[in-house]
């Protein structure tokens, strides 16, 4: 590094002069890539028997579930009560289906919860009971389907949920349906303060987010409404 008593005289003001001009560039560019222009989400609030809930007042008419326009995917919205949808309710990993369990079935009822056993399946089992907004094949959403309402605008801590459609969240750790492949005894979670998906043991206790995938004609395009 040159010594300042041997750089040329006016050499320090010319720097200086250089650093100011080039500060602003150097922000400018790296603006977008810290701040990124927050996901434009396109929802449908429901009610529980499927209808379109208008969305003006959640304390007065809560919807129970929303439709993502974009991937078409319905999404549970939880509530802030004590029951089976509580918010505050958490489950273990379980499925019993060798099938679809990864190789490892996790555990069941190892959660703390009311109006269910406290595991994944059987919170699956009791959401599809009542027909949560018309519908009886919710199940947990896999890694890539639970990333897609992770709103990445939203920093720590959270929730980075879009709060207009999802007004009683929490910046939980929800279960995806994804194994890690390399530990059977894992599954990938999202966590919805850091918005960041990580693996976790299937026996601890974290929070559920079912959703529902409409069906598809057999060229691959979904049913008409």
């Amino acid at each position: 590094m040159m010594n300042k008593s041997t750089m040329p005289k006016g050499s320090t003001a010319f720097y200086r002069s250089i650093a100011l001009l080039l500060c602003p560039l150097v922000i400018a560019g790296c603006g977008d890539a810290f701040t990124p222009k927050p996901y434009k989400f396109d929802m449908t609030r429901l009610n529980q028997d499927g209808s379109i809930n208008d969305g003006n007042d959640y304390a007065k008419q809560p919807w129970a579930c929303v439709r993502d326009n974009k991937s078409g995917l319905i999404w549970e919205v939880k509530k802030s009560e004590s029951g089976l949808q509580s918010i505050n309710n958490t489950y273990s990993w379980y499925d019993s289906d060798q099938y679809t369990n990864g190789g490892f079935a996790g555990k069941a009822d190892a959660g703390v919860c009311t109006g269910s056993d406290c595991d994944t399946e059987s919170y699956i089992k009791a959401i599809n009971a009542i027909k949560l907004c018309g519908l009886d094949d919710w199940y947990l959403p896999s890694r890539f389907e639970l990333n897609t309402i992770v709103d990445t605008s939203v920093l720590f801590p959270g929730p980075t949920f879009p709060k207009s459609y999802f007004p009683e969240s929490l910046p939980g750790k929800y279960w995806t349906d994804t194994t890690f492949k390399t530990r059977r005894a894992g599954a990938w979670i999202w966590g919805f303060d850091t918005g960041s998906d990580y693996v976790v043991e299937k026996t601890e206790a974290h929070s559920i987010r079912l959703t529902h995938a409409p069906p598809k004609m057999p060229d691959g395009k979904k049913l008409p409404k």
